[in-house]
């Protein structure tokens, strides 16, 4: 079970914003339109030492800067948050991710002086990444990277594989270790799960006016493709909701995640959840809602501890040995399967098999 005094790690989404727009992302609707229901929030340096005390931050081996639906680079406060924490705790590794297609060069730099290391979303070159990274610029992500490692930053190229850029994993590696990357991580995505947790190998792209654009595909290079997908496809979903065995891996590293909306979640894919158009109505939904809303679950409104030794985590690890269980819980932690660990298996996670990247 979850204690507030063992936990070690956290990610923690400094905000629901974001310049890109990636089609498989909770926080739009296939590359189009943001969804409806999105609060737009950004932590303050102030509301981060009101939720964060010292004795907690002291605790701690390993923070997070990710989150589901924002790049943490938005955060106008990011870099004093940063300075903040390792005041307090000058051992714990700090971490973050981004796009890198925002900012300038002077604030990388500067990030490279105070951040332990940091993810980099690159799908693809010049002639790809944008098709993911829908919105980002190719040569303002390079020259945010060439300036975090010129000024001494850990920098990890995080490649998701799709069938468009199957065939420039290895260019991009090879360019990731001329810039200076410290790791080229290959990612096989298990992202093609509908909202309803059926699989399907293709997802239309869509502009604003819910036009199609175009579609992405899974790689058809098997090299490159998650093999939990082959697992999926033998299930009875219904069947296997309600008799797989759960073994979450953020309870396993006493790791939480704190979203923009300063509600605490055992791990980012609850959060993921909350918001999304195609989710409404749906069990996860509205089973979590109703608990972040009359439970303490709110970090600025309630204590850490109150949250993590309460109502709201004990019902989520109640609900893995009873028909309460969350869909998410079962896809992402259930024992047959693993589409996070399957896709990261070439990285070393921050957080095994936890972490959830934006995009």
């Amino acid at each position: 079970m979850y204690n507030y005094k063992t936990i070690t790690s956290v990610e923690l989404e400094l905000t629901s914003r974001c310049n890109a727009a990636c089609p498989q992302c909770a926080r739009n609707n296939n590359g189009g339109t943001t969804v409806s229901t999105l609060p737009l929030d950004t932590w303050t340096i102030e509301n981060i030492k009101k939720a964060f005390v010292p004795d907690f931050v002291k605790q701690l081996k390993q923070f997070y800067l990710c989150g589901t639906y924002g790049d943490p680079m938005i955060a106008k406060d990011v870099i004093p948050i940063i300075k903040y924490l390792k005041s307090i705790n000058p051992n714990m590794r700090i971490g973050g991710h981004t796009n890198a297609s925002l900012r300038t060069t002077k604030f990388f730099t500067e990030l490279a002086g105070v951040i332990d290391f940091l993810g980099f979303g690159i799908d693809g070159l010049e002639d790809t990444n944008h098709l993911y990274r829908r919105k980002c610029n190719w040569k303002k992500i390079i020259k945010n990277a060439k300036a975090f490692i010129d000024a001494g930053g850990v920098a990890e190229w995080d490649f998701i594989v799709f069938k468009h850029n199957q065939h420039q994993v290895k260019q991009a590696e090879e360019l990731s270790k001329r810039l200076g990357f410290a790791k080229f991580n290959v990612k096989k995505t298990g992202r093609f799960m509908d909202y309803d947790h059926t699989y399907s190998p293709s997802l239309e792209v869509k502009d604003t006016n819910d036009n199609v654009e175009y579609t992405i595909d899974i790689p058809t290079d098997l090299a490159y493709l998650n093999s939990a997908y082959k697992v999926i496809e033998s299930k009875d979903m219904l069947e296997y909701k309600h008799k797989t065995c759960i073994k979450c891996n953020s309870q396993k590293n006493q790791h939480i995640y704190i979203g923009a909306d300063a509600n605490v979640y055992i791990c980012g894919w609850l959060h993921d959840r909350m918001y999304p158009d195609k989710t409404l109505g749906s069990y996860d939904n509205i089973t979590i809602l109703n608990k972040v809303k009359t439970m303490p679950a709110n970090c600025l409104q309630n204590t850490l501890e109150e949250i993590v030794d309460g109502e709201w985590f004990k019902f989520v690890q109640d609900s893995w040995t009873n028909n309460d269980r969350l869909e998410r819980c079962v896809v992402k932690c259930g024992t047959d399967f693993n589409l996070v660990g399957s896709q990261n298996a070439n990285m070393v996670s921050f957080i095994d098999n936890q972490i959830v990247e934006k995009g």
